[in-house]
């Protein structure tokens, strides 16, 4: 007897829907190895890069609040420390604010105040820390010599947890697949007492896999990124 057609149809979903979940999910040697993923998925952020160009920006902060469009160049060049120049313009192109970020120098120039150096640990809900490493599109990673430190598990949904062996600081992990390999979706890190970082990443570029979009929240603020124009140099 043929199988009817809504049988036929229901076992073509059930194939599909077992294709992608094995597609998406870490394969078996990556979770037999849960550090070697990870510091897979971080060597990115070891090299030197430079990238420019312009993104859509919604913050929300005490520094900044509102949605609006800007200029971005960021750089990494170890050991110096890492660079961005953000540049918020208005809706109408005019500029609204200069922020520039050296390791943990911060200035900030208005149109109303002028230049002024600022004592800040984040912009925009962003640590300075972690400020132009986003924009690079790199993300709160373990040091190199510290993965293999830490207390690897795995979790539902794909998510592997690192902790410190005295817990006062974990990484939780979020992995699909993109092109055939772990692609981080979203990283969770905190550090006691009270300190976090969330970053997820979405819209993997087609032919390099680079987040088109982006959000990082802190307990200071949130924002989210989404790029119009991308440079890589």
């Amino acid at each position: 007897m043929r199988p009817s057609r809504s049988a036929a149809a229901a076992s073509i979903v059930s194939a599909l829907l077992l294709l992608q979940s094995c597609s998406s999910a870490p394969q078996r040697e990556e979770r037999e190895d849960p550090a070697a993923l990870v510091r897979a998925a971080c060597a990115p952020g070891e090299v030197s890069q430079e990238v420019s160009g312009s993104v859509w920006m919604k913050a929300k902060s005490r520094e900044a609040s509102g949605q609006f469009p800007a200029i971005v160049q960021a750089k990494a060049a170890p050991p110096a420390p890492f660079e961005l120049r953000l540049e918020v313009t208005q809706l109408l192109g005019a500029r609204a604010a200069l922020i520039e970020i050296r390791g943990k120098d911060f200035k900030v120039e208005t149109p109303r105040d002028g230049a002024v150096n600022r004592k800040a640990s984040s912009w925009g809900g962003i640590p300075l820390d972690w400020a132009a490493q986003l924009f690079l599109d790199r993300f709160p990673c373990p040091a190199p010599d510290q993965i293999n430190e830490l207390r690897w598990s795995w979790l539902a949904d794909n998510e592997l947890l690192g902790r410190s062996p005295q817990g006062e600081e974990s990484w939780k992990f979020k992995f699909r697949r993109w092109n055939l390999k772990p692609w981080v979706e979203s990283v969770l890190w905190e550090r006691s007492p009270g300190r976090t970082l969330e970053v997820k990443r979405e819209d993997p570029d087609p032919s390099e896999g680079w987040a088109r979009r982006w959000e990082a929240a802190s307990p200071s603020g949130e924002v989210k990124v989404r790029w119009k124009e991308r440079r890589l140099r």
